[in-house]
Formats: structure tokens, C-alpha cells, sequence
């Protein structure tokens, strides 16, 4: 039944999509808002059919980050005033949801191991998808700025990239922050350097120095170059430490 519904949802964002692509953009907007309620309502049924969160497998957390489109897409356009950037979210919105529907769809079935019980578990994961839901888009920006011909056009996208890369690296920090403590309160200490805790500090890392280049006249040239790396090292913690063998992080997966 989920499948069914993470395809007719991405189904939507290419209609979406196609419609801000061909000046109608306010159709474009109600299927791209359609289509967001789908892994909405999804991550809804499940965490009341199971009375837990369900954050706990690659699947579930594609999902969640599907639907945290949304409030960023709300956060953007109507709280930021960036009506430009509304075409840009349903290709971001596809790109979850594929990765749920087709990817990681045998992790469907998840159960919530011990370790996860804890308060900052939703606090935690869901700081980090609403980050991880603005790199996305903001990454988009980047991409499409590559291709712009007018300097102008190029430079409200890359000015589009900071302003979301601002809202998501205080989110970053708290979604560190807060897995320390909890860490802290499972383990008995704040930091393992396992590979997900490294991977995710030097993500954190990236992404300061890419604002580190925008601050420094000498550095601006080296803006999109930061960003890039900081984008490749998010995918890295984010996928790669999940699913590779030899990246694979023991303490932080439970499925």
C-alpha cells in the first residue's frame, strides 16, 4: 500500500514539476502540495499503527524526509518570501521518495531497537531531515546556477543556497548536539568517532567552511567548491555510512 502511494506521489511531483516548467506554476504548486501530504500521511499511519516513530530504517527515514519538504517549502517561500524558488521543490521532493518507493524498499519492515527509546530520538533525526531537506534544495540551486548564462540569474540562485544553508546549519548543530546527550545517556560518554559521528562532524565542518568563503572576499571563489564537497560528505553520512559494508556504522544501525 505504501509503494502504491510513493508512486502515484511521485507521479504528482513530475506533473508538478512539468507545469512550473511550462509558466504554470500555481498548478504546479497544488500538485507539488498534493504530493507532499502523501509521505505525510504515511508517516502518520504508521507512527499511530505502531505507537513508535518510525525513524528506524532507510525507508522510513526516506519518507520523513519527503515530507519535511514541506514545512521547508512553507519556511522558504511564504516565511522567507522566496516565491522564485517554488519550481525547484518538486524535483528535491522526488528525489526521497524514489529512493523509498524503489531503493530502500525491502527495509519497509523496521522495529524500534532499545537504543532508539529515548527522548531525543524524534528531537534528533528529525532536526537533522529538515536540515538535510534544505541542503537538498539548496544544492538543487547550486547545480542550476552552473547553467544559468546571465550572472544575475546565477547569482539569486547561489544567494538562494545561503539563505537555506543558514536556516539548516543551526538545525545541524542542534541534531549533533542533541545526539551527543543522548549518546551520553545510553553509553556512558558523549562521542564515539564511530563512522556516522565522524562523517556527520565533518559535514558540519564543510559546511562552516563554505560560509567561511562567502565571509572572505579571497575565498568567494572557492564558495561553490565548499558547498560541493559539503553536499558529497551529507550524502555520505546520510547514505553511504548505512548501507556500504566498509563505512557501515555499528552503533548506529539497527535494522
Amino acid at each position: 500500500m505504501n509503494n502504491s502511494m510513493l508512486i502515484i506521489a511521485i507521479a504528482l511531483q513530475l506533473v508538478a514539476r512539468v507545469a512550473g516548467l511550462t509558466g504554470k506554476k500555481r498548478i504546479g504548486t497544488i500538485f507539488f502540495i498534493i504530493a507532499s501530504h502523501i509521505p505525510m500521511a504515511i508517516f502518520t499511519k504508521e507512527w499511530i499503527h505502531s505507537g513508535q516513530a518510525p525513524l528506524s530504517s532507510m525507508h522510513h527515514v526516506m519518507i520523513a524526509l519527503a515530507a519535511c519538504l514541506l514545512p521547508v517549502y512553507a519556511a522558504v517561500v511564504w516565511g522567507r518570501g522566496m516565491q522564485w524558488t517554488k519550481p525547484y521543490f518538486p524535483i528535491a521532493g522526488i528525489v526521497p521518495l524514489v529512493a523509498a518507493a524503489f531503493i530502500f524498499k525491502s527495509e519497509s519492515v523496521w522495529h524500534l531497537a532499545p537504543a532508539l527509546q529515548s527522548p531525543w530520538f524524534v528531537p534528533h533525526v528529525i532536526a537533522y531531515m529538515v536540515s538535510y531537506a534544505m541542503a537538498l534544495v539548496a544544492f538543487i540551486f547550486l547545480i542550476t546556477s552552473l547553467f544559468k548564462k546571465e550572472e544575475e540569474d546565477a547569482k539569486v540562485l547561489t544567494e538562494g543556497s545561503y539563505e537555506l544553508l543558514s536556516l539548516a546549519i543551526p538545525l545541524m548543530t542542534f541534531g549533533m548536539m542533541s545526539g551527543a546527550l543522548w549518546a551520553n545517556g545510553i553509553w556512558g560518554r558523549y562521542w564515539s568517532w564511530d563512522q556516522k559521528e565522524t562523517w556527520s562532524l565533518i559535514t558540519w565542518f564543510l559546511y562552516l567552511t563554505y560560509f567561511h568563503c562567502r565571509k572572505h572576499g579571497k575565498l568567494r571563489k572557492y564558495e561553490n567548491m565548499a558547498h560541493t564537497f559539503a553536499f558529497a560528505a551529507l550524502l555520505s553520512t546520510f547514505v553511504l555510512v548505512n548501507i556500504l559494508p566498509k563505512l557501515a556504522s555499528k552503533m548506529h544501525s539497527y535494522v
